[in-house]
């Protein structure tokens, strides 16, 4: 009797395990929403289980055993393909995600950049993309022209009654500020002739957004060139979706009144592929800071 079942445990335990194994994996694929490659190895294993236990008990035929043997390699051939063709998809995606992600952050940089400036301005951040996109387009920022060196020496007796009109001591070099009066004066010394220090407008999108260093990162990254009309748009949405501009001139910070902004959206990728879509946002309306969600982590 103990003879039979040892024979019969080596005949059914390979085949019984296969199919239990094919339950198991069929009810935690449907349970938990697996994809279709997961699916079709977990019926080929449930198959494959009750076909060796049928064969096994010698039920079925060995020509029989054959056509299923060709059908199952079928099968696995196409769960190959499908398998494939499933890694090269979130290859992409994720490809396409960090592309769109890095895309959407620099916008949003870029915005703030332009925001800030407008501020500046204003005294308040631009309300509307058209407003920006103007701005951007026409708007300028100061910019300080340096030319020439403070002298390390003391400023003069001459010098002094002029900038000061009075018989201060005189007991630290030249400053800065001294050296630029100074070099717009009538006795303008021989060590500051050419001095410049003079502050003057320069178009925004010249300077911040057409010099060789910002075109030569955004190159470097794969991000393409810069065009301000797209910056209000989310990457990858063909221009149908924008970023939500918010934007508050009266914002209360202990006894002083502050501007603040918000702008946000979600761009059409997920970290995790079949999650909900990832948002970046930049600023707050109940603070006057302008950080972005990116920049905590």
């Amino acid at each position: 009797m103990f003879g039979n079942f040892s024979i019969g445990l080596k005949k059914y335990s390979v085949p019984v395990l296969f199919f239990i194994l094919g339950i198991l994996l069929f009810y935690a694929g449907i349970s938990g929403k697996q994809n279709m490659t997961f699916m079709i190895s977990s019926v080929m294993m449930f198959a494959a289980g009750v076909m060796s236990i049928l064969y096994s008990s010698g039920s079925f035929k060995s020509a029989v055993l054959y056509i299923f043997g060709g059908v199952a390699g079928v099968a696995a051939i196409a769960t190959l393909v499908l398998s494939y063709k499933s890694v090269k998809e979130t290859a992409t995606y994720n490809k396409n995600y960090q592309l769109c992600r890095s895309k959407a952050i620099r916008n949003l940089e870029d915005i703030r950049t332009i925001q800030k400036a407008y501020a500046e301005k204003n005294g308040k951040y631009a309300k509307t993309w058209e407003e920006l996109v103007a701005f951007a387009n026409v708007g300028t920022v100061p910019f300080v022209i340096s030319e020439g060196v403070v002298p390390g020496r003391k400023i003069s007796e001459a010098e002094r009654n002029f900038i000061y009109r009075d018989n201060r001591p005189i007991d630290i070099n030249m400053t800065e500020k001294e050296a630029y009066l100074l070099s717009k004066s009538a006795i303008c010394p021989v060590d500051l002739k050419g001095f410049k220090r003079d502050t003057i407008q320069v178009s925004l999108l010249d300077t911040k957004f057409k010099n060789k260093s910002y075109i030569d990162s955004r190159m470097k990254a794969g991000l393409g060139k810069f065009y301000v009309d797209s910056l209000q748009y989310i990457p990858f949405t063909n221009a149908k979706r924008q970023w939500k501009l918010e934007t508050m001139d009266t914002l209360k910070i202990g006894e002083e009144i502050l501007p603040a902004m918000k702008v946000s959206g979600k761009i059409p990728f997920a970290k995790i592929q079949g999650t909900a879509d990832e948002e970046l946002f930049m600023g707050t309306l109940t603070a006057p800071d302008v950080v972005g969600n990116w920049e905590d982590k």
